[in-house]
C-alpha cells in the first residue's frame, strides 16, 4: 500500500494543500461578489489590529511623554532657581572685596549693606561677623552683637583658604527673623601674616523667595513644584500654596533617595508626601548648590485618564476608518469588477450565438486585466489591414515630432549646442545670436576655450569636459563667456554624453542676473552679520562682541606676556536724567557719550562696547594701570566738557563714573576677573562722590606673581 501510494504521487504531504483547498471551496460562497466581501474583510482586518496595537502603544507614549515633560519643567525651574543662588554667591564675592566691608565695624558698613538689601528683595539680611562670631555689621541693627560662632556655615567659611569660597548652609532658623532660612558665608581677606581672615561675610536667604520663583514654574496648574534640599531632606519651597509641607524634612522620602542615587536629573513614579500618586521629575541646580534639587510632579491619575482618553478615541478611529474602507472597497470593485464581468458575459453570450459585431461596453474605471480582455472582441478580424494604418501613423507621428523638435530648438531662449567628440561645435541653435551676439555660422567648427574667460577656463575644463571624458553621462558647469560685443555674460551649461558616442549635447543660458542676486545676497549677509556685533542706538561694539574680543585680547597677552587694561564707564544719575529729559533726551546723552568713546579708541585693536544700559566698556590690548587711568580720565573730561545740563545731579552736568583694572604680567584668573575688578572699581567710584575715575586696588586679585 505504501509502494502505491507513492508511484501514484499522492503522498500525505502532498493530499493536505488540495484537501484544504476542496474545503475552502465548499465553504466560500459561488457567487462573486459574497467572495468579495469576504476578502475585503480579511484584508482589513490586519488594519484594525494594528490600529488597536498602534492606540496601546500611544497610551503608553502618553506616560513617557508626561515623564520626559516633567524633567525638562524641573530643569528649567532648576535654572531658575539657581540664578538667585548664583546672584546671592556673586553679590558676597563682591561685597567682600569692598573696602568698606574689609574695616569690620567702619561706619558706613551699615548703611552700605541696608543699600545692598533694598536691590536685593530675595535676601533677608546682610552681616559683617569677626573671627570670634560676633556681628559687628549688619542691614538689620537688631542683629548686631549677636554671635554666630556656633553656626556651621559661619566655620566652614572663616576655616576656607579660598577668597572666593562661598559656603551655602542648609535649612535653618534666623536668629534675627525667627523664620526658616538659608545662609550664604563668605571669607573676607587676610591681614598680612595670618591664616585666618578678618572677619566672615554672611547673607540669609528668606525661603518665601523659592516659593515665588516656584509659584512662577510653566505648566499645569495641578502640578507639584517643591525645592528640596537633598543633604536632609528639608523641603525649602513648594507650590502651590494648599501643599503644607514647607520647612519640613524627609530625608528618605522616594524623591529624595531617586536624586541621590541618579546623577543630577531623572523621574519616577512615586506617592508625594500626601499619598497621591504622581510622576515625578527632578533636577539638581546647575552652580555650586548642586545639593538643591527642583521636583515637580504631575497626578497619575490625570494622565492616566488622558492616556485612556485617546485610547478610546484611536479605538473610534480605526473602526470608523475599517468601515469607511469596507464601503469604498465594495463600490470599487462594484464598478471596475462586477459591472465589467458582467459585460464580458453578454457579449460572450452574443458572440457565441453568432453575432460577431458584439462589443463588451467596459467602462474606462474597470481593472486592467478586464478592460484587456473586452478589447479582444475587437482584434478578430483586419489584423494586416490595422497593422498597416498603424505603420502608416507612425511614419506620420515621426514626421510631427522632428517637426516640433526643429520647432523647439529655434526658438526656446537657451542656446542648444551639439560638440563632436573633440569638442568642436557642429551645431548651434539661433538663441546664440540673444545670448553672445554671434551666428550660428559664426560657432560651427570653433571651441569653446575661444569665448570662455580665461579665468574660468581652468575649472570649467575640469568641471564639465573633464568629467565627460572621464565617463561621466551628465556634467554642469557655471562660466562666463565673452560676447561679439565684448561684454563678459554668465553662462550655464548642463552637457550630456549621446549614447552611440557621437559627441555631446549642451543647454546653455544666461545666469548673469542671478549671479548679480547671488552677489546682493552675500553682501545683504555681509551687513547682517556686521549689524548683529553692533549696538543699533550708539553703534558701538555690543556686548556679545566685547566678550568674544575680550577672550582674544586675554589669550593674546597670556600668549606674549603684554599688559590688558579694562575701562568701565557709567553715567551718573542716568534713571533721573531720563526722568527730567525723557528717553529721547537720555538716547541723544547715550549717543554723545558713544561719540567720545569713539574718538578715544584710535589704535586698531582698542574696542570701544555698550555693556548695558547707561554702562559702557573700554577693552586696551597692551595698555598698563598708568595708560589706562590716563584715557579714562580723559574720557572723563570730555563728557564733562559736552555741557549736557543735568538737573537732576549735584554738578549740573552730565557726568560719569570711571573704573579701571589692568592686567600685568603673572598668571591671571581669566578675563571675567578682569572685568569684575573693573566693575567692583567703578562701584568705588560711585561711593566716592561720582564723577571720578579709580583703579582697582586689589591687583592680587588680578594676577599672582
Amino acid at each position: 500500500m505504501r509502494r502505491a501510494s507513492t508511484l501514484s504521487g499522492h503522498t500525505p504531504a502532498r493530499r493536505a494543500p488540495a484537501v484544504l483547498s476542496r474545503v475552502l471551496l465548499a465553504v466560500l460562497p459561488r457567487r462573486l461578489w459574497p467572495r468579495l466581501t469576504l476578502l475585503m474583510l480579511a484584508a482589513t482586518l490586519p488594519l484594525v489590529v494594528l490600529l488597536v496595537l498602534s492606540a496601546v502603544a500611544d497610551g503608553r507614549r502618553v506616560v513617557d511623554t508626561a515623564r520626559d515633560r516633567v524633567v525638562q519643567l524641573a530643569h528649567l525651574a532648576a535654572e531658575q532657581q539657581d540664578d538667585m543662588v548664583q546672584e546671592t554667591s556673586g553679590l558676597l564675592r563682591v561685597l567682600a572685596r569692598v573696602p568698606a566691608v574689609q574695616k569690620i565695624g567702619d561706619a558706613e558698613c551699615d548703611g552700605l549693606l541696608g543699600t545692598v538689601i533694598s536691590d536685593h528683595p530675595g535676601i533677608t539680611g546682610l552681616a559683617v561677623v569677626q573671627p570670634d562670631g560676633t556681628v559687628t555689621c549688619s542691614s538689620n541693627p537688631a542683629s548686631k552683637g549677636m554671635s554666630v560662632a556656633d553656626r556651621t556655615y559661619f566655620q566652614e567659611a572663616l576655616a576656607s583658604r579660598s577668597t572666593t569660597t562661598v559656603i551655602m548652609s542648609a535649612m535653618m532658623t534666623s536668629r534675627a527673623t525667627g523664620r526658616p532660612a538659608m545662609f550664604f558665608a563668605a571669607p573676607l581677606g587676610r591681614s598680612p601674616g595670618q591664616d585666618v581672615p578678618t572677619g566672615v561675610i554672611v547673607a540669609g536667604l528668606d525661603l518665601s523667595w523659592f516659593a515665588r520663583l516656584s509659584n512662577g514654574t510653566s505648566g499645569p496648574s495641578d502640578q507639584l513644584v517643591q525645592v528640596l534640599d537633598s543633604r536632609d531632606g528639608a523641603v525649602l519651597a513648594e507650590a502651590p500654596a494648599a501643599v503644607r509641607h514647607l520647612g519640613q524634612r524627609v530625608p528618605r522620602s522616594p524623591v529624595i533617595e531617586a536624586f541621590r542615587a541618579s546623577a543630577g536629573s531623572g523621574s519616577l513614579q512615586a506617592p508625594d508626601l500626601d499619598g497621591v500618586g504622581r510622576v515625578f521629575g527632578f533636577a539638581s541646580l546647575p552652580g555650586h548648590a548642586g545639593a538643591l534639587m527642583v521636583a515637580i510632579g504631575l497626578r497619575e491619575a490625570d494622565i492616566r485618564a488622558a492616556a485612556d482618553q485617546r485610547f478610546w478615541f484611536s479605538i473610534g478611529i480605526a473602526l470608523a476608518a475599517t468601515a469607511f474602507a469596507l464601503v469604498t472597497a465594495w463600490l470599487i470593485a462594484k464598478r471596475t469588477v462586477l459591472r465589467p464581468i458582467d459585460a464580458l458575459v453578454q457579449a460572450a453570450a452574443l458572440v457565441g450565438s453568432g453575432d460577431l459585431s458584439a462589443r463588451a461596453e467596459i467602462g474606462r474605471g474597470a481593472a486592467a486585466e478586464l478592460f484587456s480582455l473586452g478589447t479582444a472582441f475587437a482584434r478578430m478580424a483586419g489584423r494586416l489591414q490595422a497593422r498597416d494604418g498603424r505603420i502608416a501613423a507612425m511614419q506620420q507621428d515621426i514626421a510631427i515630432s522632428e517637426g516640433h523638435h526643429r520647432l523647439l530648438a529655434e526658438n526656446v531662449n537657451d542656446m542648444i549646442v551639439r560638440f563632436s567628440p573633440e569638442f568642436r561645435r557642429t551645431y548651434v541653435s539661433p538663441a546664440c545670436r540673444d545670448l553672445l551676439g554671434y551666428g550660428p555660422e559664426e560657432l560651427i567648427g570653433t571651441h569653446p576655450h575661444e569665448l570662455v574667460h580665461p579665468a574660468d577656463w581652468e575649472a570649467l575644463n575640469q568641471s564639465l569636459f573633464g568629467r565627460l571624458l572621464a565617463g561621466d553621462a551628465t556634467a554642469r558647469a557655471s562660466f562666463r563667456m565673452r560676447r561679439k560685443d565684448g561684454r563678459h555674460v554668465w553662462m550655464e551649461a548642463s552637457c550630456r554624453r549621446l549614447e552611440d558616442g557621437s559627441g555631446f549635447v549642451a543647454v546653455t543660458r544666461d545666469v548673469s542676473e542671478r549671479k548679480a542676486l547671488e552677489a546682493q545676497l552675500e553682501e545683504a549677509n555681509r551687513q547682517l552679520r556686521v549689524l548683529a556685533r553692533e549696538d543699533g542706538l550708539t553703534r558701538l561694539m555690543n556686548r556679545r562682541r566685547f566678550d568674544e574680543a575680550l577672550g582674544e585680547e586675554y589669550r593674546r597677552a597670556m600668549r606674549v606676556g603684554a599688559p590688558l587694561a579694562v575701562v568701565m564707564i557709567d553715567v551718573d544719575r542716568f534713571k533721573a536724567f531720563n526722568d527730567t529729559y525723557g528717553h529721547p533726551g537720555g538716547d541723544a546723552c547715550l549717543q554723545a557719550l558713544a561719540g567720545v568713546l569713539q574718538g578715544r579708541c584710535r589704535r586698531p585693536a582698542d574696542l570701544s562696547a555698550r555693556y548695558g544700559g547707561e554702562e559702557f566698556v573700554l577693552l586696551l590690548p597692551n595698555t598698563d594701570a598708568a595708560g589706562a587711568l590716563s584715557v579714562a580720565e580723559c574720557i572723563r573730561a570730555a563728557v564733562r566738557g559736552l555741557d549736557i545740563p543735568h538737573a537732576g545731579s549735584e554738578f549740573g552736568f552730565a557726568t560719569v563714573s570711571i573704573g579701571v583694572a589692568a592686567m600685568g604680567p603673572g598668571r591671571p584668573k581669566g578675563p571675567a576677573a578682569l572685568v569684575e575688578a573693573a566693575d567692583a572699581a567703578l562701584y568705588e567710584a560711585k561711593r566716592a562722590g561720582r564723577n571720578v575715575v579709580r583703579l582697582a586696588d586689589a591687583s592680587a586679585e588680578l594676577s599672582a606673581s
